[in-house]
């Protein structure tokens, strides 16, 4: 069982990195010292048997601050939020300490692995482990703020206890909501449907399906189209570059995504299959967003153009030109 939270930091960013990866608060000490001066151990060396819990994603543990500024400063956003300071806790004695980071990690990678720096720690100071986060809150890809909406923090909740059934840990189940208490779960389904990475996802395992022969078949097609699949309990996830977020389709879409309800689709689908598919697969594949270092004598200008570049999914040729020799020229 995990509870979450996140709330934004608009002044002393340094102040709340230097809390959360604080050396005393992560160091597991699993009683080593105990047992160091119990036994006498002498030949062991204590400090090898330290470790701390504190990664980068998207950023270095130890520079964390200087990389968050410096996206900043690149797209000239450093005023407003600064970051975003949020938790995961879990339940006394539920997890050990390797087990909370590592759940932290995948949390923090799903929800902002493909577009923002985050520094996760894990706190283990207190009977219940908890995860620290610290979200940068402009995106080193294309300059965007991060906006802490109810759907954002509704998918946070989302993935937290999907890790946590994926760990084979406890789950807060949601209840009905009163008049004055907010209903995540709408938040969630409002979510999905105005996001463009879960709804070209349904389309295309829909085609996927309409047009494959077996469920092996049906793999094949999803990965032609860029796909990674994961496949744990009998349960199917699928990830498509740039995004880092698995997307447990039964879960999200339905039961009619479960591989069994898939397979019969398959065998009962009346779709006429199309010819050439390796064609019609490439042309819906999905190109990931290049990522520009740009200059900052270009101007705002450039940056304009490297904007409207970015809406209109046509990027600068960066490749150098090599202009021909006369001889080569006159042949």
């Amino acid at each position: 069982m995990a509870t979450t939270s996140l709330w934004k930091v608009e002044n002393r960013l340094d102040k709340v990195i230097k809390y959360t990866t604080n050396a005393e608060k992560t160091e597991n000490k699993n009683w080593y010292k105990d047992l160091h001066n119990t036994i006498e151990y002498t030949k062991a060396d204590f400090k090898t048997e330290k470790q701390l819990y504190v990664t980068g994603v998207n950023c270095s543990e130890d520079n964390a601050l200087q990389d968050m500024i410096f996206t900043k400063k690149r797209f000239g956003k450093t005023k407003g939020v600064l970051a975003y300071h949020g938790f995961q806790s879990f339940k006394e004695g539920e997890v050990t300490a390797e087990q909370a980071h590592e759940i932290g990690v995948k949390l923090a990678e799903e929800l902002w692995g493909d577009k923002y720096e985050v520094i996760v720690s894990t706190h283990l100071n207190t009977k219940h482990y908890h995860n620290h986060y610290v979200l940068n809150s402009v995106s080193f890809i294309d300059g965007r703020k991060y906006r802490n909406t109810r759907e954002n923090y509704a998918l946070m909740r989302k993935i937290s206890d999907d890790l946590c059934r994926e760990y084979n840990l406890s789950v807060i189940e949601e209840k009905p909501c009163g008049k004055h208490k907010i209903d995540y779960t709408k938040y969630y389904t409002s979510y999905i449907q105005k996001s463009d990475y879960y709804t070209n996802a349904k389309d295309d395992i829909d085609y996927a399906i309409s047009q494959a022969y077996s469920y092996k078949n049906f793999e094949n097609i999803l990965e032609e189209m860029g796909y990674t699949i994961t496949i744990r309990a009998n349960k199917i996830s699928v990830c498509r570059s740039p995004y880092k977020r698995n997307i447990r389709i039964e879960r999200n879409f339905g039961e009619e995504y479960s591989i069994k309800n898939i397979e019969d689709r398959i065998l009962n689908s009346q779709v006429p299959k199309v010819p050439f598919l390796e064609i019609e697969t490439k042309s819906k594949r999905y190109y990931t967003k290049q990522k520009y270092n740009i200059n900052k004598n270009r101007g705002s200008l450039y940056k304009l153009y490297l904007y409207y570049c970015y809406l209109l999914k046509k990027f600068p040729n960066n490749r150098r030109k090599i202009k021909m020799s006369a001889e080569c020229e006159k042949i």
